[in-house]
């Protein structure tokens, strides 16, 4: 044990006397109106079919599935140290509330994926890991089965055929495991439809591939994993998608700066032929040392309290655009907390000022 942990351990008790009590996440959507921002691209675009996904800016849910972690769901041993130490053991008497401020930086959106959507987010991170054998989401805390994020994925690509969702999935867990990660995504859900079903599958990389052409094969969700996952999924046949590469530029930062330095050095060197992902979220990884992170979590209860504290909510995504996108060569900006942040607004308009004559 470090000399960071052993302190961090000792302050539990602080953490649950500064906590509140957290609610936990719906673990499916609701059917409700969509707002105007569930057909954004459909409207920005509609006099534009030759627009291509690499030229587009689409705003992003940054780690969505993040939602639904909830304390009775229990921890990964996956989970960084700081994040085990607070949560301790059975026997260590660490009590709920610590748990809850746990779970409650653990959890990057308020929403579920649906909602997500429905708010007009583009491109949809869901992280995927195995529980008792079972396929679950994850963020450090357990969520829910991988069913309960797929199917409001499937019905949201069937209900808005003009909309276009970027997939980018990660995977902790075994090669072993991948045939049940391929099985959810041959099921059949919303309209009949799989995820399989709506991968984009052209003989072009997705990158350039247009608006025209994705709305005309009917398939307007675009995924492409790369490397032995992608020789799995051709190996099974049933999963057709076409080629993708993906530059993620992580700015996981626990400073609006660190976030302006990541944009700084890649929107401007950018592969137009590649998708470009930044994150503009606040994260403990951000953080120099574990000691720093514990004081985050003990001086915010949450981390959608530290993002707002700390200047990455608001109109920041808006301000990162303008003062980045002067090339048009922003391609997905990421953010966490979608629903209290201007990034679906700020996104939308800038698409419209690139489409100006």
């Amino acid at each position: 044990m470090t000399q960071d942990i052993l302190p961090i351990t000792a302050l539990a008790a602080l953490f649950a006397s500064a906590c509140t009590g957290a609610t936990t996440p719906s673990s499916t959507d609701t059917d409700v109106p969509p707002p105007a921002t569930a057909d954004w691209m459909g409207d920005v675009f509609a006099d534009h079919q030759d627009a291509q996904v690499g030229h587009i800016l689409l705003p992003g849910a940054f780690n969505s599935t993040s939602y639904a972690c909830a304390a009775p769901n229990g921890i990964s041993p996956h989970a960084p140290p700081l994040i085990s130490s607070l949560w301790g053991t059975s026997d260590t008497g660490t009590d709920d509330l610590t748990r809850q401020r746990v779970v409650a930086w653990a959890r990057t959106q308020d929403v579920p994926i649906g909602a997500q959507l429905d708010l007009g987010a583009r491109f949809i991170e869901m992280n995927l890991t195995l529980k008792d054998d079972a396929l679950v989401t994850w963020h450090s805390i357990y969520g829910v089965r991988a069913d309960d994020v797929l199917d409001p994925l499937v019905a949201f690509a069937v209900r808005h055929p003009a909309e276009v969702v970027l997939l980018q999935l990660g995977l902790d867990m075994d090669s072993t495991a991948w045939p049940k990660v391929a099985d959810a995504f041959t099921k059949k859900r919303a309209g009949g439809k799989s995820v399989c079903d709506l991968i984009y599958d052209g003989a072009d990389n997705a990158a350039v591939a247009s608006l025209a052409d994705i709305r005309a094969r009917g398939r307007n969700v675009i995924w492409g994993p790369d490397g032995e996952l992608r020789a799995f999924f051709d190996a099974r046949g049933d999963c057709p998608m076409s080629t993708l590469t993906v530059d993620r530029r992580w700015s996981i930062t626990a400073t609006t700066e660190g976030v302006a330095a990541a944009l700084a050095d890649s929107v401007d060197s950018r592969d137009p032929t590649h998708v470009l992902v930044n994150d503009f979220a606040f994260s403990l990884d951000g953080a120099p040392s574990v000691g720093d992170q514990a004081g985050f979590v003990l001086r915010y209860g949450s981390v959608k309290e530290a993002s707002t504290a700390l200047g990455f909510s608001g109109d920041f995504a808006g301000r990162m655009i303008t003062q980045f996108d002067v090339n048009a060569n922003m391609n997905v900006f990421a953010g966490a907390m979608i629903e209290d942040t201007n990034l679906v607004e700020a996104a939308i308009a800038r698409n419209r000022e690139r489409l100006a004559p």
